[in-house]
This record gives structure tokens, C-alpha cells and sequence, in this order.
């Protein structure tokens, strides 16, 4: 039996440098959390790809309307808030090192989440793109030319 306090044990058994690592690197469940105010735009073609696919499944997965996430969402400052962090959320409930609550807090996460999303659209575009295609995200036609950048402010 060790006489160090477990907070100790546990830094002690970290590996070297771990304190040291960029803000992209990912945390103790290997998952990386992005900030969009502070994201590289050498990091956003990835990053923009990652939550597109994720975004994507999760419209067809939870049969979700475009009337809560339009085509156009990545577009929308606050609908890729709230989507990074659903994602971010996802990523980790179902992350091999959970201990099976994960995916029913997921759940409980996204039920609060899905009027925040309609709240953060509304169903209409203010800045003159409403046309509402049947495609979403990565199949918009600038979808390439805008995840060429963070889009940070």
C-alpha cells in the first residue's frame, strides 16, 4: 500500500509531458474538445470534416428536420456550437473507458439540447441563403471552400 495521497499516484503514473500538450491534443479519453475562437485554420479542414460526417449521421440517425438543422448549419455560429459540443458529448459516452452510463447520459444531454437547436435557427436564414436543398453539410455546394478555415469569429 503506497503512503502517497491518490491524487499523487495518479499524476505519478501520467506519462511525461502530459501537461504540456497543445489544446487539439486529445484528454484522458482521447477526445480532443474544440475551441472554435482559438482553432487553427491548418487544423479546421479536419476538424470541419470530423463534425460534418458526425453531423450528417446524427440528421439521418435521429431523423432530425431541417427545420432544427438546416443544410446551411455550419453557417450558423451557434448551431456549430451546440453541434461540437453534442459531438464532443457522443465521443465520449460511448468511449471504451465509460462505464456504461455514457450512452443514456448522451441521451439526457441531447433531450435538452434538441430545443436549444431549433431556438438557435429558428427555421429561416438571416443572411439571404433560405433555400433548403435536401442535402445537409458536406454536400452543400461551398461546404469545400468553407471548411478551409476556422470561421472563428
Amino acid at each position: 500500500m503506497s503512503s502517497k495521497p491518490p491524487i499523487e499516484e495518479l499524476l505519478d503514473s501520467l506519462p511525461e509531458g502530459w501537461d504540456n500538450q497543445s489544446r487539439r491534443s486529445p484528454g484522458m479519453l482521447g477526445v480532443a474538445v474544440v475551441n472554435w475562437r482559438t482553432l487553427p485554420d491548418g487544423d479546421a479542414p479536419q476538424v470541419w470534416t470530423d463534425l460534418g460526417a458526425w453531423v450528417s449521421w446524427f440528421i439521418h440517425r435521429y431523423n432530425l428536420p431541417a427545420r432544427k438543422i438546416p443544410p446551411c448549419w455550419f453557417k450558423h455560429g451557434a448551431l456549430v456550437e451546440e453541434l461540437s459540443a453534442l459531438h464532443t458529448a457522443w465521443l465520449v459516452s460511448y468511449d471504451s473507458l465509460d462505464a456504461g452510463f455514457g450512452p443514456i447520459g448522451w441521451h439526457e444531454r441531447l433531450a435538452v439540447a434538441i430545443p436549444r437547436l431549433a431556438g438557435w435557427y429558428n427555421g429561416e436564414c438571416h443572411n439571404g441563403h433560405t433555400e433548403l436543398p435536401n442535402s445537409a453539410g458536406s454536400d452543400a455546394p461551398d461546404w469545400p471552400d468553407w471548411i478551409k478555415q476556422a470561421h472563428a469569429n
